[in-house]
């Protein structure tokens, strides 16, 4: 049962719930409001777990029932105190899409994913061989590129970013080296992938190249924190010094969404 509702600040619009589903002839849809997912507030499973001290929170869970064609919620939990909100999981999505489609954003997003432009400095006296090699692992040199938070070695980014970042700061004889052996999948994955753990006859440390790669990425994020119009210290001025009915809630968003996506910025170079 049910005891009350923790109601969020937006209408989920445009949910396809399936109909005639039953006699599995054809997987028919049709578009609806789904209440009970209007009236619960989006909870990830890291903050799940971390309220955990406080009690397990209440989490519902949705499916389709074919056999009565009807949407079934189900708590996770019995809901023993009045006044205790009940929550969902909208999926793993960004921030960019969470306020797109849901209406709100949230700090430390874990499945946040920022895009932004990067290039290979142009000026650099060994641009010509860096551009070759990205040119062999087919990554542009200049190019949007998406990256999450940077947490464990060089953060969450895309293939391209990690091969961008990695190239450029491998000195002459490293890039004479990958460029040589660029066709070897497994060199490959050093550069485009993640995990870079292989020593090699050009690179005897791969702790070196990672920490390079730091001081790249940290400055690459400085120069892109440059160009927002304010600080993060001068949002969260502007989000704790307005209160909410003089600051229209649709800028309050955007302040949100805009911080986030610099505190995301920051970790990189905070690491």
């Amino acid at each position: 049962m049910l005891v009350c509702w923790a109601v969020s600040t937006v209408m989920t619009r445009q949910n396809k719930v399936p109909v005639n589903l039953s006699t599995f002839e054809e997987l028919d849809f049709t578009l609806a409001l789904i209440p009970l997912w209007d009236m619960a507030n989006h909870i990830t499973p890291e903050q799940r777990d971390g309220q955990r001290h406080n009690g397990t929170p209440l989490v519902t869970d949705t499916a389709y029932c074919s056999k009565l064609e009807k949407l079934e919620s189900i708590l996770q939990a019995d809901c023993t105190r009045a006044g205790e909100p009940v929550f969902i999981n909208y999926g793993k999505r960004t921030d960019a899409e969470f306020l797109v489609h849901n209406g709100f954003s949230f700090a430390k997003n874990p499945n946040t994913r920022i895009t932004k432009l990067f290039a290979l400095n142009r000026t650099d006296s060994l641009y010509k061989k860096r551009a070759r090699l990205l040119e062999l692992l087919g990554v542009p040199t200049v190019g949007k590129m998406e990256f999450g938070y940077g947490e464990h070695d060089s953060g969450e980014l895309s293939p391209h970013l990690y091969a961008l970042s990695r190239v450029s700061v491998l000195t002459e004889d490293e890039l004479d080296y990958y460029i040589d052996t660029v066709d070897d999948p497994l060199k490959r994955a050093e550069l485009c992938q993640r995990r870079f753990e292989l020593p090699t006859a050009a690179i005897p440390s791969a702790d070196d190249l990672r920490q390079r790669q730091r001081q790249w990425l940290a400055s690459a994020m400085e120069t892109i924190l440059r160009r927002y119009p304010t600080t993060v210290a001068q949002d969260e001025a502007l989000l704790h010094e307005n209160l909410p009915h003089r600051l229209h809630h649709l800028r309050r968003l955007l302040i949100e969404f805009r911080l986030h996506e610099k505190r995301v910025l920051h970790s990189f170079i905070e690491d």
